[in-house]
């Protein structure tokens, strides 16, 4: 058995059993149940447990970087307004969002445990670096550029989770109440730009 494909079995199987139980049953027995692998490759792939949660953690963030960059360039296209900006880049985000329950369950439940501030908190803001500079050529000079992406991604999240027990409807009235969260709220933000006929206070 490759190296590679057991560590990499090992990260996915991690993600899975979060997603499913939850991080308080996340255990080594767990995450190698149904498969071949014996739970000491763990320890010859990983330090710990922790770090494996984080590993596992990592691949489900830079994921939602790389999905999220690859649209955010969309917030600069000058010849449209600023909603059907946001509009372009809202809709593949919440789409990716919406079609990876398994990923999202598992992201955001390891994002706000005690697990996330003490192993991932500062390699996620670094790797959020890029994405960052990219919103910073959108909005305004004295905007908390990191507030606003967290502010951003955190109401995106939420509401796929919601979607996902079921509390509120996988339809187009959701998509639509969960983007105007997300822009009214980041509206005043962005940089006024010529040939923008809006006031100045609601750009």
């Amino acid at each position: 058995m490759k190296q590679t494909n057991v560590r990499g079995r090992l990260i996915d199987n991690t993600i899975s059993v979060i997603a499913a139980y939850g991080l308080d049953k996340t255990t080594t027995k767990a995450i190698v149940g149904g498969t071949n692998i014996n739970e000491a490759y763990i320890y010859r792939y990983f330090h710990d447990k922790d770090s494996l949660l984080a590993t596992a953690f990592d691949k489900l963030d830079a994921e939602l970087v790389e999905i999220t960059s690859s649209y955010v360039h969309l917030l600069g296209v000058k010849e449209l307004d600023i909603e059907a900006r946001c509009r372009l880049f809202f809709k593949p985000v919440w789409e990716f969002l919406l079609g990876n329950k398994e990923k999202c369950l598992a992201f955001i439940r390891y994002y706000y445990s005690p697990y996330f501030r003490k192993y991932s908190a500062e390699s996620h803001k670094e790797r959020y670096g890029g994405l960052i500079e990219s919103f910073d050529e959108v909005f305004r000079e004295e905007a908390n550029t990191w507030m606003l992406l967290n502010h951003i991604l955190n109401v995106m999240l939420s509401f796929a989770i919601k979607v996902f027990d079921d509390s509120v409807a996988n339809d187009d009235d959701t998509a639509e109440h969960v983007f105007r969260l997300v822009y009214y709220s980041t509206k005043p933000y962005f940089k006024k730009e010529d040939g923008n006929n809006e006031d100045e206070e609601s750009v």
